[in-house]
């Protein structure tokens, strides 16, 4: 008695399964080789999600892995040009990012002592998308770096102890993670900048003049500068300096002898006025 054997499955099926299969892992293989773990300094990527960015051709892209950092606990504000971060906390990696065509070298993040910024007023503090840095002879600069202070909790008087300082600028790096929180905190600046007009020596603001010290009259948003009295715009000589925050001219100066007037400072807590009269 014979007995009936199962049937064998044909070549084709094999084949078709092993197409299947092979279809999977290449799939898995591409978006592994895409993912956000691959992506490495200098590889193009978009944010995919809230939670991850994906490596893309650099011909559409708007943003470039700057710097690449094993662990989570990177620091990327130090990175030229960067913008954003992302952490991962799963595969402990760090991506510092910025836009396709960032020039390190006029990186606003960097800034120093110093150097001149574009986009932004020395008057108001004021800038737009686009503050970097130019070179302080550049008719671009509008603003001229007094001080740099990193980590800062804002309360609105960290620079009024800065002579010369006419205005603020405050950046911070947009900073996101794998597990969707914004690890950003909110209530601290990343660099705050201490501004003056490019070009103007700190160290002839009124900020720092004392009784006999000459002033004369600038135009610019500093309004006054220390000057030899010998000088001939030297039109102004301080009679006295009355170092008392939020006290008014009339107050400060009404009977200090031969003063004619007087210059109050714009400063908060460390305000002063100076007493003056006609050189």
């Amino acid at each position: 008695m014979t007995r009936p054997t199962a049937p064998r499955p044909s070549r084709m099926r094999w084949w078709s399964a092993l197409g299947v299969l092979l279809a999977v892992v290449l799939a898995a293989g591409m978006t592994a080789c895409s993912g956000p773990a691959s992506a490495q300094t200098g590889d193009c990527v978009e944010q995919s999600g809230d939670t991850s960015y994906t490596r893309i051709d650099c011909a559409g892209a708007q943003l470039r892995v700057l710097e690449r950092i094993e662990g989570t606990d990177a620091d990327c504000t130090a990175v030229p040009g960067v913008t954003q971060s992302f952490t991962d906390y799963s595969s402990d990696y760090s991506l510092c990012l910025g836009p396709l065509d960032v020039d390190p070298a006029a990186a606003v993040n960097v800034a120093q002592v110093g150097d001149c910024l574009s986009g932004v007023d020395a008057g108001s503090g004021q800038g737009g998308d686009d503050v970097h840095r130019v070179d302080c002879a550049d008719p671009a600069a509008g603003a001229q770096v007094i001080s740099r202070q990193e980590d800062v909790f804002e309360l609105g008087f960290e620079c009024d102890d800065v002579p010369g300082t006419t205005a603020t600028y405050a950046w911070s790096l947009d900073t996101t993670s794998s597990t969707g929180i914004i690890t950003t905190d909110i209530d601290s600046t990343d660099v705050l900048f201490c501004l003056g007009p490019a070009g103007v020596d700190p160290a002839t603001s009124p900020d720092t003049a004392q009784a006999g010290d000459c002033l004369r009259e600038t135009g610019d948003p500093t309004g006054y500068a220390k000057v030899d009295c010998g000088a001939p715009d030297a039109a102004y000589r301080v009679v006295e300096r009355v170092d008392v925050p939020f006290i008014g001219v009339d107050l400060a100066c009404g009977d200090v002898p031969a003063a004619t007037g007087g210059i109050q400072s714009q400063g908060g807590l460390d305000g002063y006025v100076l007493c003056i009269a006609p050189n």
